[in-house]
């Protein structure tokens, strides 16, 4: 028997948190409150918002994990200690830290409670996986730099071990996540939770030949990287563009077409990066992988659906991370890639009467547009009779930023969690 993975979603507040279990999360995790990696954006501000995080998951039979992965310098020690007892005390079925000191802490602290490594750890091979294992660890999120094979071998090694691996979402140009460029840039450190994520900007190349007189000249032309110790290498290409170039920006990993080697292989648990992510994405990540894992167990393979699920998000390029596949891991030319065919149109906030309530996200007309109803049921095709204005008048067209409302010719069910989305014509 292949044993189910869990699908494990961000949650980066409690709505968001909603919207990941509505669509088929197993479990969450979540920021502790100023001591995770996402301390500037984290909606869980108060020990309040993860109990209730909590709860919401134990009412439905779901897990919540909580993340405390900074790596703390000595003025955070005793307060992140503090604070961390406090919120392990609220049940969280996990707690995710990093830092060698802090796995200590909490084996003496709290022994019962189960302990995640977090993948700012960088475990990327077997023997440390087994050093962390014997120090009562229950489970470790690789490394995303991993090759397939090398997960594979890991869990080979060590099969009594859960293993978590990263399978869609953000990849850092550093070590997943050990990086000093936003500390270098803005005095913001990566590993205390503050990224400014200067690796994701655009950068323009300029030649200084007298800055006292002439100050700084751009560029002009082709642009290369060479090593002026070995000039035998062949120079390397730098893309710019009137935008810049985004020479350490790198693509997104999605890893759907490798999950059917990964369910096979055993791993326990399989991660979607994104916390601070909006709900529509978040909800099409999360229903892809619902999809893929359920098909695959099933005895199928991962369902033309699931792909097109991603399709309908925007990336900065998407690569198959373990290995790379076909493609390069840098993205020279742009920050954001968006969907070719769809997006959001809308969120569907209320009901009222016959009408749906939707905050536009981006323009539409149901006279031109081809609209699909996207709920954790699935999506459906979507007829509007008319539409009204946030005046409450009749309109060829709603756009973004308003509220507005939609009257159906078919009533589409339950439109809880539910999304308008906008297929864009070839």
């Amino acid at each position: 028997m292949v044993r189910k993975p869990e699908l494990l979603a961000p949650a980066g507040d409690l709505n968001r948190l909603r919207y990941a279990l509505a669509y088929g999360a197993d479990a969450v995790y979540a920021g502790q409150p100023a001591f995770s990696l996402r301390a500037r954006e984290n909606g869980f501000r108060s020990l309040d918002d993860i109990a209730e995080g909590i709860a919401i998951c134990r009412e439905q039979g779901k897990k919540f994990y909580l993340t405390s992965n900074v790596i703390a310098r000595n003025g955070k020690v005793e307060p992140f200690c503090k604070t961390l007892l406090e919120a392990a005390a609220l049940g969280p079925d996990a707690v995710i830290v990093a830092d060698p000191g802090v796995v200590g802490f909490l084996r003496k602290e709290i022994p019962e409670m189960e302990v995640h490594l977090s993948v700012q750890a960088n475990t990327t091979n077997w023997l440390t996986a087994a050093f962390w294992a014997d120090l009562g660890v229950k489970r470790i999120i690789l490394s995303r730099e991993l090759s397939l094979k090398e997960v594979l071998e890991i869990q080979e090694r060590l099969p009594d071990l859960e293993l978590e691996v990263f399978v869609h979402g953000n990849i850092c140009m550093s070590m997943s996540g050990r990086c000093m460029l936003s500390n270098w840039v803005s005095h913001r450190d990566a590993n205390q939770g503050i990224c400014n994520n200067s690796c994701r900007m655009p950068y323009a190349l300029y030649a200084n030949q007298d800055v006292q007189s002439d100050g700084y000249r751009e560029h002009v032309g082709d642009f290369f990287l060479s090593r002026p110790d070995k000039p035998e290498l062949a120079p390397i290409a730098l893309d710019e563009d009137r935008w810049g170039t985004y020479f350490m920006s790198s693509r997104d990993l999605c890893a759907l077409p490798l999950l059917k080697d990964l369910v096979n292989a055993g791993i326990a648990s399989f991660k979607i990066e994104g916390r601070t992510r909006s709900v529509y994405y978040l909800s099409q990540v999360v229903s892809a992988y619902r999809q893929a894992i359920d098909s695959v167990l099933a005895g199928g393979d991962v369902p033309e659906k699931a792909f097109d699920a991603i399709s309908l998000t925007d990336s900065r390029g998407r690569m198959l991370g373990f290995g790379y596949g076909d493609k390069l891991p840098q993205n020279y030319e742009s920050t954001q890639v968006h969907s070719e065919v769809g997006c959001v149109a809308g969120l569907i906030s209320g009901k009222e009467e016959n009408a749906f309530i939707v905050d536009v996200k981006n323009a539409f007309s149901p006279e031109t547009d081809t609209l699909e109803w996207m709920s954790p049921s699935g999506m459906k095709p979507c007829k509007i009779k008319y539409v009204e204005n946030f005046r409450g008048e009749k309109a060829d067209r709603l756009h973004p930023g308003t509220v507005g409302k939609i009257y159906l010719e078919e009533d589409p069910g339950s439109f809880e969690y539910a999304f308008l989305v906008l297929r864009k014509s070839n």
